[in-house]
């Protein structure tokens, strides 16, 4: 474990009275760590690792602020009036992963105090377990040649307001949660709808996956006038049963009718007009009956049950049914059943 060569001052001030004035002069500053293990330490390991071109934002003493750390992973903030700060920090391709002093809370919780700097590190782990592939990070001695960063402050990018955030496979509370975006977690905008109410990002855990999340339990940075508008996607279905009730074996009357009804269930995963039919085979394959298409309505993800049509009336023998949906995707399901005496 690395020495940590940090002094680290109380977090929490007594307020001042309103009739004093305002006390200027704060510092807070602190180093951006590189944590290649993602186990919350910094090991002898990773002392050298620090990370270029964070950003480290400073809120609640004065206006906000923000700050790109230099090639040493370093931050400084000064003349700051007296009071509770909070320090949060956001690269892509990385996640906030503790501090220390460790204060348990994020964004982290510090002091402004005229008489005394604060100073700390902050740890972030690379997502997914990767380290990415950007000469902004440099885990060599620091009197090693290292490439020039540029920042893209433009880059539209998105992370939590505070709390994780449900990731969905469509823009509203109508679509299925598919994923989360957590937070320390800063992704790239992939797109949005008009009113800018919903981002589009990929899900931090299913690299390739798009889903949405709502832009007002987000903070935004970048240029967003870059972010194309997307059409909201329809619900696809995501599960289709049959079932013969009763089933799967009927007892009747060999040459006589014998009543059969069936259940279908479908499930979507957002609002969708979902087309379906119905078809009958006896055992061997051959086809007995098949319905005209038919529509089944979701206002919002969910499943729906109901019976496809009534009693069906069949000989003793064996048959299947199938469920068959192809509008909005293809998606089906087969139930096998014997009528039999006695």
């Amino acid at each position: 474990m690395i020495k940590k060569l940090l002094a680290v001052s109380a977090i929490f001030l007594l307020a001042l009275s309103s009739c004093l004035p305002v006390r200027t002069g704060g510092i807070v500053q602190g180093v951006v760590y590189g944590d290649l293990n993602s186990d919350g330490v910094i090991d002898d390991s990773e002392q050298m690792s620090r990370v270029e071109g964070a950003d480290v934002t400073l809120t609640d003493c004065g206006p906000a602020q923000t700050q790109l750390t230099d090639i040493d992973g370093k931050f400084r903030f000064e003349d700051l009036p007296e009071g509770s700060c909070h320090v949060s920090v956001a690269k892509g391709g990385w996640i906030y992963d503790g501090s220390f002093p460790d204060l348990g809370v994020y964004p982290i919780p510090v002091a402004s105090d005229p008489d005394l700097p604060t100073a700390f590190s902050i740890y972030m782990a690379p997502v997914m377990d990767f380290i990415p592939e950007d000469p902004t990070f440099t885990p060599t001695p620091a009197f090693s040649p290292t490439p020039t960063f540029t920042p893209t402050s433009a880059a539209p990018m998105v992370t939590p307001d505070g709390v994780d955030v449900n990731c969905r496979f469509g823009p509203s509370t109508d679509f299925l949660s598919t994923g989360s975006l957590r937070v320390g977690e800063i992704v790239p905008i992939r797109g949005t709808i008009a009113g800018r109410t919903w981002w589009q990002i990929e899900d931090p855990r299913n690299l390739g996956t798009f889903c949405w999340v709502k832009a007002d339990l987000t903070l935004a940075s970048g240029d967003l006038a870059l972010v194309p508008v997307l059409a909201i996607p329809t619900g696809l279905v995501t599960e289709v049963t049959v079932i013969v009730n009763g089933g799967p074996t009927i007892h009747g009357m060999c040459g006589g009718p014998n009543p059969v009804t069936f259940s279908v269930s479908i499930t979507t995963n957002g609002p969708a007009m979902v087309v379906y039919h119905i078809e009958i085979f006896y055992g061997d394959g051959t086809l007995r009956n098949k319905t005209d298409n038919a529509t089944l309505t979701f206002a919002a993800f969910g499943t729906q049950t109901f019976d496809p049509g009534g009693a069906y009336h069949t000989d003793c023998c064996d048959f299947y049914i199938k469920a068959i949906v192809t509008s909005p995707n293809n998606m089906s399901d087969q139930y096998n059943w014997s009528v039999v005496y006695p």
